[in-house]
């Protein structure tokens, strides 16, 4: 049973998005909602029952990022910086996560000790452009609805 326990806990956290990110994703789908509204950072972390703290601190990277706007003021706030259609689950694990990599070899050459002599790099690298690939398959507006999984594999092989 413990060993059981030990692999379900390890399982478990494979290629999961940091808690951060999943807030991003509720803001900007929140954001992505209601378009052409000014949305402060108090009102979204109310409507989405976040710390107001969190809420800035993702919204300030989300910014750096471009992904959002702000206008200052005492009627200011935050919006899409693009059309939500346009901004793909990739773009915002990107700007939380920083770029994907499954592995190091995926982020960097020359990361890993064995590096030169590796048999997988190759096909981790495949793997991991298909993983990109999938993700920038999704934007603002397919999180927002039920994602339908027709159409969304299709392709996604044809990685060089």
């Amino acid at each position: 049973m413990v060993l059981y326990r030990r692999l379900l806990t390890q399982v478990d956290n494979m290629l999961r998005i940091g808690k951060l990110t999943d807030y991003a994703m509720l803001i900007m789908s929140q954001m992505a909602r209601n378009p052409d509204t000014l949305m402060s950072a108090t009102f979204l972390a109310e409507t989405l029952h976040l710390s107001p703290p969190t809420v800035s601190k993702i919204l300030k990277i989300l910014s750096e990022a471009s992904l959002v706007n702000s206008v200052r003021g005492a009627e200011g706030g935050y919006r899409l910086s693009r059309s939500a259609a346009s901004i793909t689950v990739a773009d915002i694990l990107a700007a939380m996560e920083g770029d994907l990599a499954m592995t190091e070899c995926c982020e960097s050459i020359g990361l890993c000790a064995i590096d030169s002599m590796c048999t997988m790099r190759e096909n981790w690298r495949k793997i991991n452009r298909m993983v990109h690939k999938l993700l920038s398959r999704f934007s603002l507006i397919d999180m927002i609805e039920p994602i339908s999984l027709t159409g969304s594999i299709q392709g996604l092989f044809d990685v060089k």
